[in-house]
């Protein structure tokens, strides 16, 4: 270290050290002399050098400029001389119409060549724009204020030297704002820079140079009706630009050239002709789905915020237009998605792989616009709750009122649809599905509506468990969607020994489904070899007040789940019922024929018929809901049923005085009545009020207590045991547990009796009986009706009285019901 100090010590006393400080002392000197000369020449020539600028402005420009004051920066741009123009604004001849400055400029600094200010001229190194504002515009009418420059007069000669234009050879902006505005096309642009620098290399067809840049978009609107792409980001990067007087176009390439969080490879070219000049952007980046559609303007947005693609996806845009012309760009936009997630309203599809076009010119001559936009989808793969999904083509056109159209395919484990439906309501086990379909749906803001379908769902060897019913469904299903109808085929149910079989069809299901549910009718037949009618009216019950199930998880919307019930509800169904053998209670039938329409909760038997009780009955109702109870009213024609099966079948109607087996014959009625029904099919008591006409036929009375104890009384030497009548017919009128009996006469072997009055199947009895004790036996020789009815009443006449007694026996005594009205006047 001390032999360095040393060494330095005695460098300083050398001839060469001496010589290197006498130059720079000298050079030094020199600079200083130099800077007070420019110095002195500035303060000399400064309104001279002011009035050269203001002259060399004015000359190119058709309008006015104006510069507040000058100065200068001395060590700035060293050899050069930088002069510092402050307040500068330039106006166009038209400033008058549209008040809007070409440029404003708080301060412009201009480096210009010392040795052309020597020679009286003036060549600009460098512009730096501090605090400036670029503001071009064009109003409504046209009218702008960009055609501020002078044209060069035309001349065939070659331009001298001295002739050539003024070359800037670089440029830096700082805090300027830039803003191309062109009401006649609605168009903004708008640009706050915070830095821009750039050093300009010129050729002989024109320049190129490396801009850098840190700028903050407000607007880039090619349409202000849509909004502005890039909105409030931040634009930061290199570009190499290149301008070519032959192409007369201005190209621009840059890589990773940051917007907003993302970096973006683009390739440009602007053309500068008056008339059309055409903007060429080619845009490639790798980004997060939601982050671009922040960068679209906000009718694009609104589309695509309501999807996501959870991770980054390459994408790559292209821009191509007549900057000068009114509307948007042709835009393309294509995107690959591989491995993705896809997320939208109403389901999330994982392992999502497929390519993506947006075009706003889908048809050539159609024009940029929404209505001739599209998004095309191709070979489109995911899996939606463990249900893989394939989409060969599909296509969403028309923005404004948009069509989706495609193909559809899957095949999967039925069990899957759980994941979908949840197992609170349905619970799948077994079986395959496949569905293969062509769709046509519309989108209303941007929810699916109005799906329409064509093709097949083809579900085999599959068990569904509906667990609000807990009803189990054995079955293959074929569901084929035609444009004529929707036909169902194949379902099988089978519950106990309920077993069914159902196809069926509802015409122009695709159109009526959403323009008019209530006239949408859907045909089913069902085909069974035995079924229990009130345990199938148990399961087919609707319950107002049932406890709504738990909420499926990643169910579908509420709101949209109620209105597809509501349109399910206005649905007019058609069951065509072909049962080989039916109970219902106790009642056996067979070959019953059915048809029920049901509608609105309301069920209406059109046409009944069932073989039962060695006769027919056929009938037609009208089911009404009133909470868990059903309205009814029904006609019903029975026609030759076996009397003791009848009453067998019906309980003895709760007839405690006799039982079906002590009445023998075959019975013909219609009946015409209204009562209650509970959901599981069981009658309200006391609910029952209508008509009954009737006719008995072969009848035969066999240990009929209520005869017996009446023979007992009147006839204690006659066989009561076994009556045989002629033929019956009558009246009912059926009131609650009351049943109206209307005069009838009883002609039989062993006596006759004619009856009256009121029937309860509780309390209230009081029946008429008026009995001739003569013995019909010699009567029934008579073949003349007139004389053996003349001699049906004489003799001794017995009046009796049939009421209440104990534990519902019927209790007789002498009376008559004229004596009761009378006794109770």
């Amino acid at each position: 270290m001390n032999k360095f100090i040393q060494k330095g010590k005695a460098f300083l006393k050398t001839k060469t050290f001496r010589i290197i400080k006498i130059f720079l002392i000298s050079f030094f000197a020199l600079l200083l002399a130099l800077f007070i000369g420019l110095r002195l020449y500035f303060e000399q020539n400064k309104t001279g050098i002011l009035a050269d600028i203001n002259k060399k402005i004015n000359e190119n420009i058709s309008g006015h400029a104006s510069i507040g004051g000058v100065g200068y920066k001395f060590l700035i741009g060293f050899p050069n001389f930088t002069v510092v123009l402050n307040k500068v604004e330039l106006q166009d001849s038209l400033y008058a119409i549209h008040k809007r400055s070409v440029l404003k400029a708080g301060e412009i600094e201009v480096r210009l060549n010392v040795l052309s200010l020597l020679h009286k001229k003036v060549n600009i190194e460098k512009v730096v724009l501090i605090d400036t504002k670029i503001d071009l515009y064009k109003d409504k009418n046209g009218i702008s204020n960009s055609n501020i420059l002078k044209p060069k007069p035309k001349t065939n000669e070659p331009k001298s030297k001295s002739e050539t234009e003024t070359e800037i050879g670089e440029v830096d902006f700082k805090n300027v704002v830039f803003i191309s505005q062109n009401v006649q096309r609605n168009k903004m642009f708008h640009f706050e820079v915070a830095s821009l620098k750039t050093k300009i290399n010129y050729t002989d067809d024109g320049f190129q140079t490396d801009l850098y840049l840190d700028v903050f978009a407000k607007s880039m609107a090619f349409n202000t009706k849509h909004g502005s792409f890039i909105k409030d980001k931040r634009v930061k990067g290199k570009l190499a630009v290149q301008f070519s007087k032959t192409k007369n176009r201005i190209d621009v390439l840059t890589e990773d050239l940051g917007i907003g969080e993302d970096d973006f490879d683009i390739k440009a070219s602007f053309g500068l002709q008056k008339e059309h000049p055409i903007m060429n952007i080619n845009i490639k980046t790798n980004i997060l789905w939601l982050n671009a559609a922040h960068l679209l303007d906000p009718h694009l947005f609104k589309i695509l915020n309501h999807f996501n693609i959870t991770k980054p996806l390459d994408a790559q845009c292209s821009i191509i237009g007549d900057m000068n012309s009114e509307g948007d760009p042709e835009i393309i936009v294509d995107a690959q998605i591989k491995d993705n997630v896809l997320v939208s309203p109403d389901a999330t599809v994982s392992d999502c792989n497929f390519t993506a076009r947006y075009i706003n010119n889908f048809k050539n001559g159609l024009g940029n616009n929404d209505i001739n936009s599209a998004v095309i989808v191709k070979n489109f793969t995911g899996n939606y709750e463990g249900i893989p999904i394939s989409i060969p083509n599909a296509a969403i056109h028309n923005l404004e009122k948009p069509l989706a159209t495609g193909d559809i395919h899957t095949q999967f484990d039925v069990d899957k649809l759980g994941n979908i439906f949840g197992e609170d309501v349905f619970k799948f086990t077994g079986g395959t599905a496949k569905v293969d379909f062509k769709f046509n749906v519309d989108i209303v803001a941007l929810r699916i509506s109005k799906p329409k379908f064509t093709g097949k769902v083809d579900i085999k060897n599959a068990d569904m468990l509906y667990k609000p019913k807990n009803l189990t469904f054995q079955t293959n299903i074929l569901l084929d969607f035609t444009d004529e109808a929707l036909f169902i085929r194949n379902i099988k149910y089978q519950r106990d020994k309920n077993i069914a079989f159902l196809d069926g069809r509802i015409d122009n299901f695709l159109n009526l489904y959403y323009n008019n549910p209530e006239n949408m009718v859907a045909v089913l037949n069902i085909k069974s070899p035995f079924m229990d009618v009130k345990k199938m009216m148990g399961t087919l019950a609707y319950k107002d007040k049932a406890a709504p199930p738990k909420e499926p998880k990643k169910a579908a919307n509420k709101a949209d789940t109620k209105k597809r019930i509501a349109l399910v509800q206005k649905c007019q169904v058609v069951l065509n019922l072909n049962l080989d053998k039916m109970v219902y209670s106790n009642l056996t039938a067979k070959n019953a024929k059915i048809v029920i329409v049901a509608k609105n909760r309301q069920f209406f038997i059109k046409q009944g018929a069932i073989e039962t009780c060695g006769g027919k009955i056929t009938f037609s109702s009208q089911l009404i809901p009133q909470g868990n109870i059903f309205d009814v009213k029904t006609n019903v024609n029975i026609a030759t049923v076996d009397i003791p099966q009848f009453l067998t079948s019906f309980k003895n109607f709760g007839v405690k005085s006799f039982q079906p087996q002590n009445i023998k014959g075959n019975l013909s009625a219609k009946a015409d009545i209204s009562m209650k029904m509970t959901e599981n099919g069981d009658l309200v008591e006391d609910s029952g009020k209508g008509n009954l006409y009737y006719e008995i036929k072969n009848g035969s009375l066999t240990d009929f207590k209520p005869i017996m104890k009446v023979g007992k009384f009147a006839f204690p030497n006659r066989d009561v045991k076994h009556i045989v009548f002629n033929d019956l017919s009558g009246q009912l009128k059926m009131d609650g547990s009351l049943v109206n009996v209307d005069y009838f006469k009883v002609s039989s072997n062993v006596l006759n009796f004619d009856v009256e009055g009121i029937y309860s199947f509780k309390k209230g009895t009081k029946l008429g009986l008026v009995i001739p004790l003569r013995n019909p036996e010699d009567d029934l020789k008579i073949k003349d009706k007139k004389e053996r009815e003349a001699k049906r009443y004489k003799g001794i006449v017995v009046r009796l009285l049939v009421v209440d007694g104990k534990n519902g026996e019927m209790k007789i005594k002498l009376g008559s019901l004229s004596d009761e009205k009378k006794n109770k006047a």
